[in-house]
């Protein structure tokens, strides 16, 4: 089939956005090389599938114009069901998934968003000193732009690197923002950090949120542990950045759940986290503590049993940077005013004074 490209509206005396829609390997890659070329927002539109690469999907990029890398389409792409399992990229065990770069020539008052939504991206290596098994955001930009990552809905399973196994998000100025996703069974072998790193350096002036982990679910997460670090996540926080947990749920990661380094701030909010570890202590309210009531975590199902103590635990509405109103099975997030904790919303029957 052919790569289609179509042309979207955009703001008066902007660049024409373009969006591409792929039904294959090579055509997500020829429509991922187009996007990176273009100095407009673009947007990828990958058809529900199986694609395994026989190299990482890549954009790399000199220009700022955002783009979006979004599964879950129909053939042709003019519908879409929001279920992130029937779009896989798969890294085959022998390399990385999706890379997405911005690399600008010098200095720049601008910055790119990437978007990443609605898909799995599994079985991804990163060999040697290689970050970011099944992903790798990177954006080194000096000047007064930001580069903001928002990843949603994604499920992030069985990947290997060199520190952030599942993903390695680093942004010299910028917000990353990852919602609504499942990470499983990610792992480091020779450091920390099975499932993510993330590093935001600096943000633009007046914002000093570098970094937002909201309605999300880690689990699984081994390593080989390195100077104190775990195999949960790990947030890098400079002075003055601020990291942020919110509605999120860790169980069975090695050594530690979350480590943060660096001398910023963060916070821990709505969730349930085991183990700590770093030299920044976070500020921890309404935690959850014991088990979490997974349906069936020895099968991979971390959807909520209905006596879940996850259940109506959350902060009803994010204050920030709120999520797309939809879980990781493309349900409704809020059914009773109150998010429950983790990738997934109870759909359970909801009773109201005794009745259905």
């Amino acid at each position: 089939a052919m790569l289609l490209v179509v042309a979207a509206l955009a703001p008066a005396g902007a660049p024409l956005a373009a969006q591409y829609c792929a039904g294959s390997a090579t055509e997500l890659q020829d429509a991922l090389t187009a996007a990176a070329a273009s100095s407009a927002d673009d947007e990828v539109r990958v058809v529900r599938g199986f694609y395994g690469p026989a190299q990482p999907f890549n954009y790399t990029s000199q220009n700022a114009g955002w783009v979006f890398v979004l599964g879950g389409y129909d053939p042709g792409c003019a519908g879409r069901s929001l279920d992130a399992r029937t779009t896989v990229l798969d890294g085959g065990l022998a390399r990385q998934v999706l890379l997405l770069n911005y690399f600008p020539p010098g200095p720049t008052t601008q910055g790119p968003r990437f978007g990443v939504d609605n898909l799995t991206l599994q079985n991804g290596l990163g060999t040697g000193f290689t970050r970011g098994g099944c992903l790798a955001l990177s954006s080194p930009i000096d000047g007064s732009g930001q580069t903001e990552f928002w990843l949603d809905n994604l499920i992030v399973r069985n990947c290997s690197g060199y520190f952030g196994g599942g993903a390695d998000l680093s942004a010299t100025r910028g917000l990353i923002r990852v919602a609504n996703s499942l990470f499983d069974g990610n792992m480091a072998p020779t450091t920390a950090f099975g499932h993510l790193t993330a590093l935001v350096s600096t943000t633009a002036a007046g914002n000093g949120t570098g970094v937002i982990i909201l309605n999300s679910t880690f689990v699984n997460g081994t390593c080989a542990g390195n100077i104190g670090r775990g195999c949960g996540i790990g947030l890098t926080l400079p002075a003055g950045i601020r990291g942020d947990v919110l509605n999120s749920v860790f169980a069975n990661n090695a050594i530690s759940d979350v480590h943060i380094e660096a001398g910023g701030s963060a916070y821990i909010d709505y969730s349930r986290v085991g183990a700590i570890s770093g030299t920044v202590v976070p500020t921890i309210t309404h935690p959850i503590v014991g088990d979490p009531g997974f349906i069936d975590a020895a099968s991979a199902n971390y959807r909520l049993r209905d006596n879940s103590i996850l259940l109506n635990r959350g902060l009803g509405i994010p204050p920030y940077y709120t999520s797309n109103g939809y879980d990781l099975d493309g349900n409704l997030r809020v059914r009773s005013g109150i998010l429950d904790v983790g990738a997934f919303e109870n759909q359970g029957v909801l009773l109201i004074n005794g009745f259905e």
